[in-house]
């Protein structure tokens, strides 16, 4: 559920107080009343009274803000001296074989979360009651115990204080900047204390609009901030400053301002186009969007990945327009850009059964002129973990061009792709090599996908995992299956309908899907790689399967025998194979 603002709260709060009437308002109580359990009888009574200024001053005392500062200087001492004892603490672990997990963090500094916690609730109170000069400085001095850790990198850190709600805590940190700074100094002093507070807090970073939210009051002076500010940011470099400065224009300035930015400062900012046509589609401009979008990609440099972006946007538009022309063109441009898997299988989707296989042809030959001339440098990561360097050129991978080259039909250009892979790796998204054997021995069973032999249909399916990304994380109930795994078997359930290879071509895959399987199987179970024993053991018994459905059991149960006899000694890896395929259990007995 997405988390109301604060300050959006409160208004909400007021309107609708505003709009019942004290009969209303009595029969909203006593349905609280109502559900209050017996032993909170007396705190709900002990609420239902006027907030008095001696009540107010008893809340304040309650809290302790004269001893606040003393309180979180103490725990620090406690925390460092704890640290001291790091080496102690490492000693016992692995002398008694107790204490803590390697991968936990916290270590011995457990206690020590619930009386933090209990030291931002009261900084918190600190700040809703308006002492915010106390607040800040409370703030810091927290902030700094966030960041200690011993010489094993164990510490109390943001994401260990569950009852915490870290952004709204950075949030009244900078809001508590701001009111305490002089307007002259606003800017400079704000804009450093929002880039020190990446480390206190979860991604995203923060922004203007959770300093302005955070409060139930105005912002102090915003007019002549947003104004400073905008200045301000003007003289700064990086992305934080262009994000910062995109949104203090769409907050003071409305979509004219982002419109202005973007054509003014478009190819210095070209994240402004995305700011200009998300405030459009919230108007439900789609026509200005997609004339915006198609000037925004004749205005960009080629082969940025921002372009992909601003083709999302130009495709959105044209669904809404039902104008299918510029659909296709954009998942052309979207693809160009940034030459994934996920865009590729837009383009597939978007282009008419007919016209298919010549799209893939092209953008097969686009990859691979992609992957023979690379950008000058590699995308980047910005400031933001999760966001991509949208000004940086793009790269792609073989893994896709392979894709494209099965989907265009174009067998010889996909096994050259996979044939110089390693037989190990079939894992990695990068690796081509599982998929291309997989789709030949499907191809060569003359099954469609829904109706393969029990390990055929599994090494398809880990096969297109691996490629989707989805493998990776080891799940195996379809009910789970990512969006990009349903498309991608969706794609190739839509290209093995008309897939078919000459007789020469059958007896050329067939010979080198068996070689890659032998040599794989070889390389796992030579190399020890217990983990993988099962996969191997699946990859034998389907092209042993492959080899039945073509009618050559003899070179079936052969495939199954050779294997057997050259790990004799491998019991787990045996297990697996008998596992694999049921008739060498019933032929031992």
């Amino acid at each position: 559920m997405e988390k109301i603002p604060l300050k959006t709260f409160w208004e909400t709060v007021d309107q609708r107080l505003s709009a019942f009437s004290p009969d209303e308002l009595r029969g909203i109580l006593c349905a609280m009343a109502e559900e209050t359990s017996p032993t909170q009888r007396q705190s709900f009574l002990d609420k239902l009274k006027p907030m008095s200024q001696e009540t107010a001053s008893a809340v304040q005392k309650a809290l302790r803000q004269e001893k606040l500062l003393a309180d979180i200087d103490d725990l620090e001492r406690e925390i460092k001296a704890k640290m001291k004892k790091a080496d102690y603490w490492e000693e016992e672990r692995y002398e008694w074989g107790n204490g803590y997990d390697d991968e936990e963090s916290l270590g011995p500094y457990e206690d020590f979360v619930e009386p933090l916690t209990a030291l931002f609730d009261r900084t918190e109170a600190t700040f809703d009651y308006g002492n915010l000069k106390l607040a800040r400085t409370a703030y810091q001095k927290l902030f700094n115990v966030l960041v200690l850790e011993d010489d094993y990198g164990r510490g109390v850190r943001a994401h260990d204080l569950g009852n915490v709600d870290v952004g709204e805590t950075r949030a009244r940190y900078l809001r508590a900047v701001y009111e305490t700074e002089p307007p002259a100094r606003r800017p400079k002093v704000l804009f450093d204390q929002m880039q020190q507070a990446r480390p206190w807090s979860y991604r995203p970073n923060a922004t203007l609009d959770d300093i302005i939210q955070i409060s139930r009051m105005p912002l102090p002076d915003q007019e002549r901030f947003f104004e400073d500010w905008i200045v301000f940011l003007r003289t700064q470099s990086g992305n934080d400053a262009d994000a910062w400065l995109r949104e203090v224009i769409r907050l003071s300035r409305g979509t004219p301002g982002l419109e202005e930015l973007a054509r003014k400062e478009g190819k210095k900012r070209p994240r402004a186009y995305l700011d200009w046509f998300t405030a459009l589609e919230s108007e439900g401009k789609h026509r200005e969007v997609l004339v915006a979008a198609q000037d925004a990609l004749q205005v960009l440099p080629a082969k940025l990945s921002i372009r992909a972006d601003v083709a999302d946007h130009l495709c959105a538009a044209a669904a809404k327009l039902s104008d299918t022309g510029s659909l296709r063109a954009a998942r052309w441009e979207a693809f160009t850009a940034v030459s994934t898997l996920m865009r590729l299988l837009d383009l597939w989707e978007a282009t008419p059964n007919a016209e298919r296989t010549r799209l893939m042809q092209q953008a097969a030959a686009y990859t691979k002129n992609h992957i023979a001339h690379p950008p000058r440098r590699r995308e980047t990561i910005d400031g933001d973990w999760d966001s991509a360097d949208l000004e940086s050129p793009a790269w792609t991978s073989e893994s896709v061009l392979a894709h494209a080259y099965l989907l265009a039909e174009e067998w010889d250009a996909a096994h050259a792709v996979a044939a110089r892979e390693k037989v190990l790796g079939w894992s990695s998204t990068e690796s081509s090599q599982g998929l291309v054997v997989g789709f030949f021995l499907v191809v060569l069973s003359g099954k469609r996908p829904e109706a393969l032999s029990a390990n055929l249909k599994k090494l398809w399916q880990a096969v297109l995992e691996y490629s989707s990304g989805f493998g990776y994380w080891h799940v195996a109930d379809e009910k789970r299956e990512n969006l990009v795994l349903k498309r991608l078997k969706q794609a190739y359930a839509e290209r093995l309908e008309t897939a078919s290879l000459s007789r020469d071509e059958q007896e050329k895959y067939l010979a080198w899907c068996l070689d890659v399987a032998k040599r794989r199987v070889n390389a796992i179970v030579s190399e020890q790689h217990r983990g993988s024993y099962d996969k191997a053991a699946m990859l034998v018994a389907a092209c042993a399967e492959v080899l039945r459905l073509r009618g050559d059991k003899k070179a079936a149960d052969a495939i199954v025998e050779d294997t057997r006899n050259r790990f004799p000694r491998h019991r787990a890896f045996q297990s697996e194979l008998e596992a694999a395929i049921p008739q060498i259990k019933r032929e031992r007995r």
